[in-house]
């Protein structure tokens, strides 16, 4: 009897291509969820609620389900679309600002006819808030930081007009273009400098709470008018008092 010839089964070969299963699953769930993500981004109460129900129906009502059956939870999040930009309404704070500054101007313009500051004081507003100038030649002698007499009882008026308010205040200090040396003032941003921070000084001592001030030398880098007359120098030799408006009022005109 012949024996059987034995048939050789081919040896299986090693698939190295496996991956390809695991990669599309992978590339598909991809596009599903940028899909996913672009159809919320651009999306309408009612296309929200299509996208819901869809996937709940992919994938059970036990896998993905709202926190509330409320139907109007997609009309509340997508009616009232977030303003990122342009501007805001005007509020309580810019209009109590605003009566603030007006009020304070009136006080200080009234100053200028007081006895106690016959001349010598001016007021305007700038971007920043409202600015008191006090000319130097009426509160401190040429080349000294140090107080008059009756420059102290002028400031007392001016404490009294800014002590209640809650805008912090800084003091600036500002020479005309000729140069001082000395051996307490080098230069003129010296001279400045200490000006103002005399000015300081003397308003945390008559009542001004600390933390709302600040000292600042400008020495004739920011003149008002030229310095080629007499009259332009004594105007630009002077000490700027900015009451600063509040972070909440800056973009209110």
């Amino acid at each position: 009897m012949r024996r059987a010839r034995r048939r050789h089964r081919p040896e299986e070969r090693e698939s190295h291509e496996r991956w390809l299963v695991s990669y599309a699953d992978f590339i598909t769930l991809l596009f599903a969820f940028f899909t996913t993500l672009y159809a919320i981004s651009v999306m309408d109460a009612e296309k929200g609620e299509r996208l819901v129900k869809s996937i709940r129906e992919s994938f059970g009502q036990g896998v993905f389900q709202l926190a509330t059956s409320d139907p109007r939870l997609l009309d509340q999040l997508f009616a009232s679309p977030i303003d990122l930009g342009g501007e805001a309404a005007p509020t309580d704070a810019q209009d109590t600002e605003r009566a603030r500054f007006e009020l304070l101007e009136q006080r200080t313009r009234a100053l200028s006819t007081s006895k106690t500051i016959s001349e010598g004081i001016s007021v305007r507003r700038t971007e920043e808030g409202l600015v008191i100038s006090l000319a130097d030649s009426h509160f401190f002698a040429s080349g000294s930081t140090q107080l008059a007499d009756s420059a102290k009882a002028s400031l007392q008026e001016v404490t009294k007009v800014l002590q209640d308010l809650p805008n912090h205040v800084r003091v600036e200090g500002h020479t005309d273009d000729r140069p001082v040396s000395s051996a307490t003032f080098p230069s003129n941003w010296h001279l400045s400098a200490s000006r103002a921070v005399e000015v300081v000084r003397h308003f945390e001592q008559t009542g001004i709470a600390p933390y709302r001030l600040s000292a600042s030398g400008f020495a004739d880098q920011r003149p008002l008018v030229s310095n080629k007359t007499p009259q332009g120098r004594r105007m630009n030799r002077r000490i700027d008092i900015v009451v600063l408006r509040t972070r909440m009022a800056e973009d209110d005109s």
